[in-house]
């Protein structure tokens, strides 16, 4: 699919409370887009404007999610995994996702994963490269495990999505200065801050990476 310049969007933001979605509901605004932020406590979201309503749930709620999607151009999935790792709410709550859009007709989803948590064969080499023990494998297995099926569900779909991948993430500022590909030349010690990332989201929303899986790093 080709690019398409935006100049106006109303976005439904999962995880926007997180510190990447944080970053994508204050840049969406900055754009001036309508958003909708899905969050499962209110006094979370930091951010005021007349262009962002708050939709309280959990994202394992349909009916709560169906809510948040409805009426919106794109979706933007920030989702991290639950304290403990398990449960798999990243791929749960993604799939109510899928549904809602769907069902609503809207095909643009943009989610955020992760190069060395997602499972992928270059991921687990990766964190092998950074030294992570035999324990400290076991003990991500069930986090990298709900990656993996989060990333299977969105590639099943049919919507035009794009899964990004960034490197280790940081707080540091936006530059939009980065290297983003299919295939990147990464070594441990690779980064990218969290407003950079959130600065990708939103560029994929204009449709020329669809159906694509992209390292995300500087």
């Amino acid at each position: 699919m080709s690019a398409i310049l935006i100049d106006y969007m109303k976005i439904a933001v999962f995880g926007s409370t997180g510190k990447t979605g944080i970053q994508v509901v204050q840049q969406a605004l900055e754009k001036g887009f309508e958003l909708k932020a899905f969050v499962r406590n209110p006094q979370k979201m930091i951010i005021k404007n007349q262009k962002l309503s708050v939709v309280q749930g959990d994202v394992v709620n349909v009916d709560a999610v169906d809510k948040s999607v409805q009426g919106v151009d794109a979706v933007i999935v920030a989702l991290g995994p639950s304290p403990d790792g398990t449960g798999n709410i990243m791929a749960k709550g993604t799939v109510n996702i899928i549904k809602a859009m769907e069902k609503y007709g809207i095909k643009r989803l943009i989610v955020e994963s992760s190069f060395p948590m997602s499972g992928s064969s270059e991921g687990m080499m990766f964190l092998k490269k950074l030294g992570m023990t035999d324990e400290q494998m076991k003990m991500a297995k069930p986090a990298i495990d709900d990656k993996i099926k989060q990333e299977s569900e969105i590639q099943k779909s049919e919507l035009q999505w794009v899964i990004v991948r960034p490197l280790m993430l940081t707080d540091g500022a936006k530059t939009s200065h980065y290297r983003v590909g299919e295939k990147l030349d990464v070594k441990p010690g690779d980064s990218i801050s969290r407003a950079d990332v959130a600065d990708f989201l939103l560029k994929a929303l204009d449709g020329s990476w669809s159906r694509k899986i992209v390292t995300l790093a500087y």
